[in-house]
């Protein structure tokens, strides 16, 4: 029986602990990972296999599939001898000649673990669904930078012009406006070249003419220009990313497009990771992506959880109603997931996914026409971290210091001392105590929590007092009677 291992320099054949044929890589790393993927270019190497007419005992699990399509009589090793292989490795690399001594051996070793660490970060980097997550992000940054600067232009050529602020909301066409010159400049044909229709036009300049801005000074108005020819030329990088972006989502994944659209599709891309992790995902996960602080929240506070997250920009679910919207982006959810599985795994465009998603969002339409009522959940408080206290002296474990009371008057203790220390008539229950005569003073005693108080000279107290022959209070142990 023959043993067959693949090592990162070459693949071994041996029998009875002796190497029998040895072949080497010429570009280890390249073919070391073709072998894993199961692609053995080595022609050579499948006709000394089937010119042996034995069996075989394979090291690795993908070379051990490539062969069984030869008709080849293969089995896995045991993981015994693949410990044994490991083990011995240098020496094994030295007896087939791929070095020549132990430290050649680990050496090449090394030199093989760079050069396999950096072509799976070269395979990785050429992956064309990151370059779409790349090109999302800037496009989503230059969306902020052009409302950014669109709004100090509007503030400072408003200052100008302040009757075009109300009058024009696209960005691109005040910006037009704006790089013809001031006021006194602008014309019918800059408002038509800008794209205005004619009864905005006339209306334009009308107002032109009754505007009630400034003067703005030429270095001034240079400076506006400037930020308005800035707003243009970012619009136009902006119109050729989202170009881009709708070719590279068709072509690497157009089932998603198909489902979620470029714009929605290439979002959840951004926020999986990549397409693969996107495939691995649940269709839970990918309807709520992009609500993580709602949904934590959900799970802290016990509140409704989020029905959505980047899908609530997917024409289906925002243009539904509010009581349809969880369940339009429940089904699109739905259909992404195997949209995405198909990309990766598949091959083209599957039309019945779009059908059935489709058929779908008509029948939650129809079905759910009216909302229906929505039954309260009961909301989670939290404790505040100061009434986790000890027992206080009336068994009640949550009292604190404001809301602690009084037994008898209800008060609390703050507003029982602020009263004492606010009274000026002498009346506080303190300043009649201490103006008592010793004897008429009411004594607390160990029952006094079920008898209340009571004077010294009362009969029926029960405190007693044993005096002997010096009048002095004898002691009994530790007690003081």
């Amino acid at each position: 029986m023959y043993f067959v291992i693949v090592t990162e320099l070459g693949v071994v054949v041996s029998e009875n602990n002796s190497v029998v044929k040895a072949f080497a890589f010429g570009n280890p790393a390249a073919d070391f990972m073709d072998i894993k993927k199961g692609n053995l270019k080595n022609n050579s190497i499948m006709d000394y296999l089937q010119g042996l007419n034995s069996g075989f005992f394979v090291s690795d699990e993908p070379l051990l599939k490539t062969l069984k399509k030869e008709s080849l009589d293969v089995q896995m090793m045991n993981q015994i001898q693949l410990d044994e292989i490991q083990t011995n490795k240098p020496q094994l690399l030295v007896d087939a000649g791929f070095a020549k001594d132990f430290d050649d051996a680990i050496s090449k070793l090394r030199e093989f673990a760079l050069s396999l660490s950096s072509s799976k970060v070269t395979e990785i980097s050429q992956s064309p669904d990151l370059h779409i997550i790349q090109a999302i992000n800037a496009l989503d940054e230059i969306d902020v930078m052009i409302n950014g600067l669109s709004s100090r232009l509007r503030e400072w050529y408003g200052l100008h012009f302040p009757e075009l602020d109300n009058i024009i909301d696209s960005i691109n066409g005040y910006a037009q406006i704006v790089t013809a010159g001031n006021r006194q400049s602008l014309s019918d044909r800059v408002y038509q070249d800008a794209g205005f229709p004619d009864s905005k036009v006339q209306m334009l300049s009308v107002i032109q003419q009754k505007s009630k801005g400034g003067d703005i000074s030429p270095e001034n108005l240079a400076m506006v220009q400037s930020i308005a020819k800035q707003i243009l030329d970012m619009t136009k990088a902006r119109n050729a990313i989202e170009h881009h972006i709708d070719e590279q989502m068709k072509a690497i994944a157009p089932n998603v497009a198909a489902i979620l659209g470029t714009a929605v599709g290439a979002r959840i891309l951004a926020k999986a990771g990549s397409i693969k992790k996107l495939a691995t995902l649940p269709a839970s996960t990918i309807q709520v992506l992009g609500a993580e602080k709602a949904l934590f929240r959900a799970l802290k506070t016990g509140t409704q959880p989020p029905k959505h997250g980047i899908l609530f920009q997917h024409p289906v679910v925002h243009a539904a109603p509010r009581w349809q919207r969880g369940k339009m982006a429940r089904a699109i959810a739905s259909k992404a997931a195997i949209a995405a599985r198909v990309d990766v795994y598949g091959a083209g465009l599957n039309q019945t996914l779009l059908d059935k998603l489709n058929v779908r969002v008509t029948e939650i339409g129809e079905k759910y026409k009216e909302p229906t009522e929505r039954t309260p959940q009961p909301q989670r408080t939290e404790r505040r971290r100061e009434d986790f206290g000890r027992k206080d002296s009336f068994g009640s474990r949550s009292r604190t210091r404001d809301n602690f009371r009084d037994r008898e008057g209800g008060r609390t203790r703050d507003n029982f001392r602020g009263g004492d220390r606010n009274r000026r008539d002498g009346d506080s229950p303190r300043s009649s105590f201490r103006n008592m005569n010793r004897e008429d003073r009411p004594i607390r005693d160990r029952d006094s929590r079920r008898d209340g108080f009571r004077s010294r000279g009362d009969s029926d107290s029960p405190r007693r007092e044993f005096r002997g022959d010096s009048g002095k209070r004898k002691k009994f142990g530790k007690r003081r009677f």
